[in-house]
């Protein structure tokens, strides 16, 4: 990463052109609904992320999350695969396991607890902060498919 928090540029984009401004909007579901100006470095990496002074209400003020955003991408230690503890908790012992894995884990567990201890021992926990309605809608489906925590 540069000083600046953008990412740094490789080999390959040194060579191209300055970036391009390209416009966005925020993907968090806070109710600022950020309207973004993002500097696009090449088909597959972008740099800085800016507020745009077209959204009257930040008039181009974003998030300190949103504005390293080209970090969280684009930093070498991200998590980028499902990962299954194989160690002692802490012990930072992992190994790299496949999506469908990971997910019948989950769902085993699910089943397991809610079975051990009754479906409402599965708190659906939402918010509105980066969570948009897609995720919160499909956590409502399960939860109410499966009976969990019914408020």
């Amino acid at each position: 990463m540069a000083p600046d928090g953008s990412a740094r540029p490789t080999k390959s984009t040194e060579a191209k052109q300055k970036p391009v401004l390209v416009n966005s909007v925020c993907p968090h579901d806070c109710t600022s609904t950020c309207a973004l100006e993002v500097e696009r470095l090449d088909a597959h990496t972008i740099g800085r992320v800016h507020g745009s002074r077209r959204n009257s209400y930040t008039a181009g003020v974003i998030c300190e999350k949103v504005a390293r955003y080209a970090q969280r991408v684009h930093h070498p230690d991200r998590l980028q695969y499902p990962m299954k503890r194989v160690g002692p908790k802490g012990s930072s012992q992992f190994k790299r396991i496949s999506g469908e894995e990971a997910r019948d884990t989950v769902a085993e567990q699910f089943i397991a607890k809610a079975a051990q201890h009754g479906s409402e021992t599965v708190w659906p926990y939402f918010y509105a902060g980066t969570m948009g309605l897609v995720q919160r809608d499909g956590i409502n489906r399960l939860r109410h498919v499966m009976k969990y925590s019914r408020w």
